[in-house]
């Protein structure tokens, strides 16, 4: 009984210490166009709901170059927090609107698109019927979508130049909406 106690200690430690790595999306699955960040992770811990005027929680990503961004890199430039899903059809409809306005913005808006708990493979296989050009970042331990309150999809956040949360939108935006959120940001 003492074995079977040490051993199932020394298992729980094992697991406790160690963190399976993604893999990253491989070569044989084309994304067409679309940036997929295989990896992501939340840098601000925190708890409670946000709102307008709080700073947005910090998160990295990591490209498919190697290269790792922060959210809080990108103050300066407004900036849109999608959080999506292949299998969610309301997400798969509003995504070319993101990327109209993503194309329309010359520079001026930053676009992400977390995906909530999928595996880079399927975002791969999903990119191609979106055809967008901004990044789709991987986050399949669905911790960032946890911090910032994501309990269904899709939701979107717009963040200000300053880092502040302008708004946030529950379900799909349409063209209208997304014009008017997008004017707002600071």
């Amino acid at each position: 009984m003492e074995r079977l106690t040490i051993l199932l200690l020394l298992a729980l430690a094992l697991a406790a210490c160690g963190r399976e790595a993604v893999p990253p999306t491989p070569a044989s699955l084309d994304p067409g166009r679309a940036i997929i960040a295989t990896e992501s992770r939340l840098l601000e811990r925190g708890s409670g709901a946000l709102a307008s005027g709080d700073k947005a929680p910090d998160f990295s990503y990591t490209l498919p170059d190697g290269t790792t961004r922060r959210l809080s890199d990108l103050r300066g430039t407004p900036v849109l927090l999608n959080f999506w899903a292949s299998w969610c059809l309301p997400c798969v409809e509003e995504m070319p609107a993101l990327q109209r306005a993503y194309s329309n913005a010359a520079g001026d808006l930053v676009v992400l698109a977390v995906n909530r708990n999928e595996l880079p493979e399927a975002i791969a296989r999903f990119a191609p019927k979106v055809d967008v050009t901004f990044p789709l970042i991987a986050n399949v331990s669905g911790d960032i979508g946890d911090r910032y309150a994501v309990t269904s999809l899709p939701v979107t956040y717009f963040i200000n130049r300053d880092g502040t949360i302008n708004a946030r939108h529950i379900g799909a935006l349409n063209e209208q909406l997304l014009a008017e959120r997008l004017e707002a940001l600071q």
